[in-house]
């Protein structure tokens, strides 16, 4: 084997086994798990995305990524490092693609730093380490670059009709975060493909349709299905999966809409710092993912500007360069931001740094030096940051391009080592972070939560019953439960969540932000009347959640149904729930005495 190949299976492998190797410190993502659970138990609900066995409501994106995890549990069982292992090889599975595509591009050399600066960026591996869609996207989407390139190099018309295939397949993981990559493949393809700019144009336009057209494949034969016989599309209010897709996770986060958006919104609000041009440098965000930022931004300007070679480079240039500034663009100014999503970052970060050894830019080897001994500083890893330093100075001094690489790589080496290692509990599997960055912004969740903001949410909550399920409640319905459909109904899809993953049929009321109107109150009333639901569940953390939707059926049920006295399933420590919003349980059953 060549030794170019066996450099790039050791990176693979050893993504690997640092997205993988302490699965046993994590606990997967409890919404999405729950998902992965029904959905790995029938084909109806592997289709549809439903949240629970029942098939009421769906989970509140397009399944594509949860489809593979619960493939993975079909195969393996139902155990935590089954849902784990599909992220951690799409992670490893990205690296020889990557490398595949700067190769094409630039070099077998570039190509072996590129691979290794995506390996060793912290935000690649601990994302990898949890059941979140980003690392399929980030597959697909580098493999689409690849394509793209084959097709530049070459001029082969297949390939970007395969790149439009893999944009497809991008959106099915992550719905419209996969068009962001779009900008780059087309303006690559359209300044240097081979051929008459009218031909570039219109394949560069079949393209586009084409992954237009793979993207909604899912969706409109969801539309196409009656109502009736699919559960109720979650991120929605009017049971619409286009509403889902292209409002609430998309336009939606940049915009007032519905209930469900502004929910998400304010939620969100809190996540990734303040907007604006320097937030992929701040305290949230920049240890995530900034390490080499500012050489593969001194790379890309030196490339466009002062570059002799430019028109042998600029297809690349161009592919990665937009991909760069365009995620750059939306991350720095949209309202909120996990930390995570800009792992979506990182391959163009990766290529344009490579591209930086290969014009040997001292200049950005300074820079980015400069900032990883600031971030090392920030995460109290001075002697971290000291190693840094004298790497960049021996590499200067000598003009030891190895070294240099050694010196910019070993920051963000250690770092992400460290963080492959890292404990993830249920919540803070919800925004997966390295080094001391907190998991969950307590404003954040009360704001979504329908809750003042200074109420001391997780962890001084514990997980908000969110991962563990509330003992007494289970207990006294357990008991009380016959032949009806559900043990019990609960507020939300948060709340239903433990019970749920248990293995209980519970209906979440409301999906995910509570605000889905699901049951209507019509329906509430038949599921009571025809005996296939008895006891309900109001109030608790997530009773403040839905707006008015939410309030009209917590209201219909404390009217129509007859409070189980809270002696009967409180425990000793008392009442579940936020100070002044206990959880209530109550019992609906036909003829049932007030």
């Amino acid at each position: 084997m060549p030794p170019r190949s066996l450099a790039v299976l050791g990176f693979t492998a050893s993504t690997f086994l640092l997205a993988f190797w302490a699965f046993g410190r994590v606990e997967p993502h409890y919404y999405y798990t729950v998902a992965v659970r029904s959905m790995s138990e029938s084909w109806h609900a592997f289709f549809y995305g439903a949240f629970d066995p029942a098939g009421t409501i769906s989970v509140d994106k397009v399944p594509g990524a949860l489809w593979l995890q619960a493939l993975s549990v079909r195969v393996f069982g139902f155990h935590s490092w089954a849902v784990l292992l599909p992220q951690a090889l799409a992670a490893a599975a990205t690296v020889p693609v990557l490398y595949s595509a700067v190769r094409l591009w630039i070099g077998t050399r570039a190509g072996l730093i590129a691979g290794a600066v995506f390996a060793l960026t912290p935000i690649t591996v601990v994302l990898a380490r949890v059941n979140i869609p980003d690392t399929f996207l980030v597959l697909c989407m580098v493999c689409a670059a690849l394509a793209t390139s084959k097709a530049i190099k070459d001029g082969r018309w297949p390939q970007l009709l395969i790149a439009a295939v893999w944009v497809g397949a991008g959106f099915q993981m992550k719905m419209t975060q996969a068009f962001l990559v779009l900008p780059a493949l087309g303006i690559a393809y359209l300044v240097a493909a081979p051929g008459g700019f009218s031909g570039r144009l219109g394949r560069t336009a079949v393209a586009g349709a084409l992954a237009l057209a793979l993207s909604s494949v899912w969706l409109v034969a969801v539309a196409l299905t009656p109502a009736v016989n699919r559960p109720y599309a979650d991120g929605s209010t009017h049971n619409s999966v286009w509403e889902m897709a292209l409002l609430y996770n998309g336009f939606g986060r940049f915009s007032h809409g519905t209930a469900a958006t502004d929910q998400v919104s304010s939620f969100l609000a809190d996540f990734g710092g303040a907007a604006g041009p320097f937030r992929l440098f701040n305290s949230e965000v920049g240890a995530q993912v900034s390490w080499l930022l500012p050489l593969a931004l001194v790379a890309l300007a030196l490339g466009l500007v002062a570059r002799k070679d430019f028109p042998r480079e600029r297809a690349g240039l161009l592919l990665w360069g937009t991909w760069l500034v365009t995620h750059t663009v939306l991350f720095s100014a949209a309202p909120g931001i996990h930390p995570y999503y800009t792992a979506a970052m990182t391959p163009a970060i990766a290529a344009l740094a490579a591209y930086a050894f290969h014009i040997n830019t001292w200049v950005g080897l300074v820079a980015t030096g400069a900032w990883a001994v600031v971030l090392c500083i920030r995460e109290d890893l001075v002697w971290l940051g000291i190693v840094v330093a004298v790497g960049v100075v021996v590499a200067l001094v000598a003009r030891l391009p190895a070294v240099a690489v050694a010196a910019v790589l070993v920051g963000p080496g250690v770092f992400t080592s460290m963080a492959s290692g890292k404990t993830f509990d249920g919540l803070s599997s919800l925004n997966p972070v390295a080094g001391q960055g907190s998991a969950l912004s307590g404003a954040g969740m009360a704001a979504m939560h329908g809750m003042p903001p200074d109420m001391p949410f997780p962890p001084g909550m514990g997980d908000m019953n969110m991962v563990t399920p509330n003992a007494g409640v289970l207990r006294y319905v357990k008991q009380h439960h016959s032949q009806e459909r559900y043990v019990f109904a609960v507020p939300t899809a948060n709340t239903a969540a433990p019970y749920l993953r248990a293995g209980y049929s519970v209906l979440p009321m409301g999906g995910f932000t509570g605000a889905a109107a699901v049951p209507s109150i019509v329906e509430l009333q038949e599921l009571v009347r025809s005996g296939q639901l008895r006891h309900v569940l109001i109030g608790g953390f997530h009773g403040g959640m839905g707006g008015g939707v939410s309030i009209e059926r917590q209201e219909w049920v404390a009217k129509n149904c007859a409070p189980v006295p809270p002696v009967e399933y409180q425990g000793a420590s008392g009442p579940s729930g936020p100070p002044g919003h206990p959880e209530l349980l109550f019992d609906c059953r036909p003829g049932g005495a007030r």
